[in-house]
């Protein structure tokens, strides 16, 4: 499901990838849609304001661990519409294409730390500007230096993320002023990719606003640190159409917050800074206006529009629906280009992030895969895979033109995983045992009591080890744990329900771990089958063989010959154990003869030097291959079956290596192809 977001319950929906079914042909859109004079008229007449945001870019704008829209932005919004007296709505787009989403008249105004700048007040208007900030190089684990200037940059690698100040101003006093090549200019859709990349040393440098950084460094000050700031000011208005007459209305607004209070509450609660040091004064504030008598010739304008679930609607994540671990599903939509030009056939839905790491479900960008027409809708599908871990996954998604930028509405697919030990039910309120122990942290050898004290029941019992003990309602019993064990106090009320109650006790000194993995047979005729079992306590996850099980479980398995199953954990602090269990097959049929290895046939490109901007077209034809695996530079891009091709638009300049690796049983094997990308074509 996917709705546009009203403050008062805001939760929008959906995503994906893509496989094409038929077309629904729905009124054209607007093709640039220049407000009239009477706009702040309009939006009185509709009861609301439609806000563009882009929820990527925390804490200014995010969702939460509730699945709302939540951030400084957005507050402040619901706070310019409770003064102008109108609803506030939320549409979240893609970054790159959200003044586009403007201009098309989808929005009423566009809030999403969007910074001040003269290119972008030739095709918007904007606000006062209410936020003045700093910026900051964070450091990966790979760079010692500090930052200080461009040119302490000098040769790092550096991340941006897309279409914002950052990767014009490192453009410019980085690759341009030739301290850096372009190449090492990542560019990032999210902030939440940069900081990953930058985590595991993929990155030396990271560039972006100090609250956003301030954040990140909050939650990975293991990895990452703070090398430099101050670089430039970071000047945020809230964008509107050029001129419309809401600007003078919001800015008249603003004012009445930041002289009443409530914006400076707004800055503490979220930015966590001295409102003081963010907050222009009246004469810097003041955003000069450019304006323009005929509006500029603009590039084609793309946009998408979310139309409705095809299946699995989650609810706006209310009620995502349930998943096994690993299982494989397909998940549709119904999408509108809502632009004013036509979708090309390259150009493709992607995943840019999500709530968890593993909230992309497996899914790769997937091309359109023919011409779309403004006006037109597709049917898109995805076929997903569940994680193996338990929880609630969201995973964000935005269609892409050939050139990498992204635009139009951002939408997700939310699922749930259940817990395969879910903690047990609370108890009802009526019955409190109060239970307690003198101390529940102790050294290894050493005792300690747990006391319970309850009333107006049919019977109570300490279970230890599985063996239950009748006692008394208001009694105690002293243990001695070799380890840290959990005990429970079981009642039974008057009405016959019974009710558990657990504690447990930490050891300290004792191991912080057990694995016990065996089997019921260990010697077996040829087609009979026998049950692996295994109880695993205190780790974070259990795989068999490398599928995701219980800690506490068993499996039969009929193997058709010896065979070796190994138990892996993974523990609270990452590390790793395992066990294994080798079952022998006496009177097996004698296995097949060995596969031979993959034979890579064909792998070409149909042009080794293009432009920026343009795409190539790869082809592959193999023998004995089960499917093939496809790189750029050794990252993995695409692949399938043994014969096949794959367009790829590399996007900047440099020299690109395709490497093509056909698989099977017996092993791999591959091939590679060189494209050069100079630079942008003449036009």
């Amino acid at each position: 499901m996917k709705h546009t977001l009203i403050w008062r319950s805001m939760m929008t929906l959906v995503a994906a990838m893509i496989a094409m079914t038929p077309v629904l042909l729905l009124a054209a859109p607007q093709q640039q849609t220049p407000p009239a004079a009477d706009h702040w008229q309009q939006v009185q007449a509709a009861g609301k304001l439609v806000f563009g945001t882009s929820a990527d870019y925390p804490p200014f704008e995010f969702y939460n661990s509730k699945f709302e829209l939540d951030g400084f932005d957005i507050a402040l919004a619901k706070a310019l519409g409770e003064e102008l007296g109108v609803q506030v709505e939320f549409k979240d787009y893609a970054f790159d294409g959200l003044l586009d989403a403007l201009r098309l008249g989808q929005v009423d105004a566009a809030i999403a730390a969007i910074s001040v700048t003269p290119g972008r007040k030739e095709v918007v208007d904007f606000t006062n500007i209410y936020y003045l900030g700093e910026t900051s190089a964070l450091a990966g684990p790979n760079f010692e230096g500090e930052v200080r200037s461009a040119s302490d940059m000098a040769d790092a690698k550096v991340g941006v993320q897309r279409g914002t100040t950052f990767q014009s101003w490192a453009q410019k006093n980085l690759v341009d002023a030739g301290y850096i090549q372009q190449d090492a200019l990542v560019t990032y859709t999210t902030p939440s990719a940069l900081i990953r990349d930058l985590r595991a040393g993929n990155l030396d440098i990271g560039l972006m606003g100090q609250q956003t950084a301030a954040l990140a460094l909050r939650q990975n000050s293991d990895a990452i640190r703070l090398a430099g700031e101050n670089f430039y000011k970071q000047q945020f208005a809230i964008a509107t159409p050029k001129g419309s007459d809401l600007t003078a209305e919001l800015n008249q607004a603003l004012l009445t917050i930041q002289s009443g209070g409530a914006f400076a509450q707004l800055v503490k609660d979220y930015l966590r800074v001295n409102p003081n040091s963010v907050t222009p004064d009246e004469e810097s504030a003041t955003v000069e206006n450019i304006v323009v008598t005929e509006p500029p010739p603009a590039p084609c304008i793309y946009s998408m529009t979310y139309v409705a679930d095809l299946n699995l609607d989650d609810a706006n994540m209310t009620a995502p629906p349930i998943m096994a671990p690993g299982q494989q599903f397909s998940k549709g939509w119904r999408l509108q280009n809502s632009g004013a030009c036509a979708w090309e056939a390259d150009f493709s839905l992607a995943y840019v992030n999500g709530n968890r790491i593993e909230a992309s479900m497996g899914g790769a960008a997937v091309p359109v895969g023919r011409t779309v027409q403004p006006g037109e809708t597709v049917d898109i599908y995805a076929q997903l895979q569940a994680p193996q871990s338990y929880g609630a996954f969201q995973g964000f998604w935005q269609m892409r033109n050939s050139a990498f930028q992204y635009f139009g509405e951002v939408v997700w697919v939310g699922i749930q995983v259940p817990d395969p030990n879910p903690p047990p039910p609370p108890p009802p309120a009526d019955v409190n045992p109060n239970l307690r122990a003198d101390a529940d942290w102790i050294n290894a050898g050493q005792c300690t009591t747990i006391r319970w004290d309850v009333d107006n029941v049919a019977a109570v019992y300490f279970v230890e080890g599985g063996n239950a003990q009748g006692v008394g309602g208001h009694d105690a019993r002293n243990v001695c744990p070799g380890s840290t064990t959990t005990y429970v106090l079981r009642v039974t009320r008057q009405d016959g329900a019974t009710l558990e109650f657990p504690i447990t006790i930490n050891v300290s000194g004792a191991p912080d771990y057990s694995i016990n993995f065996w089997a019921d047979n260990y010697s077996i005729d040829g087609g009979q089958c026998t049950a692996l079992r295994w109880d695993v306590r205190n780790v974070r996850e259990v795989y068999l063989d490398n599928e995701g099980v219980p800690g506490v479980s068993a499996r039969d398995v009929c193997p058709g010959g010896t065979q070796t199953y190994t138990l892996r954990v993974v523990k609270y602090d990452g590390g790793q154990d395992s066990r294994q269990v080798t079952i022998e097959v006496r009177n097996a049929p004698p296995p097949p003869p060995p596969q031979r290895e993959p034979r890579i046939e064909r792998f070409s490109v149909n042009e080794n030097r293009i432009h920026m901007g343009e795409c190539v077209r790869l082809e592959w034809r193999t023998d004995d291959a089960d499917g093939v695996d496809l790189k750029r530079n050794g990252s993995g891009i695409g692949g399938g079956s043994g014969n096949g091709e794959q367009t790829d638009c590399p996007g900047d300049r440099g020299l690109y290596e395709y490497r093509l690796e056909a698989y099977n049983s017996a092993g791999r094997t591959g091939a590679t192809v060189t494209v050069e990308v100079s630079g942008i074509q003449p036009r």
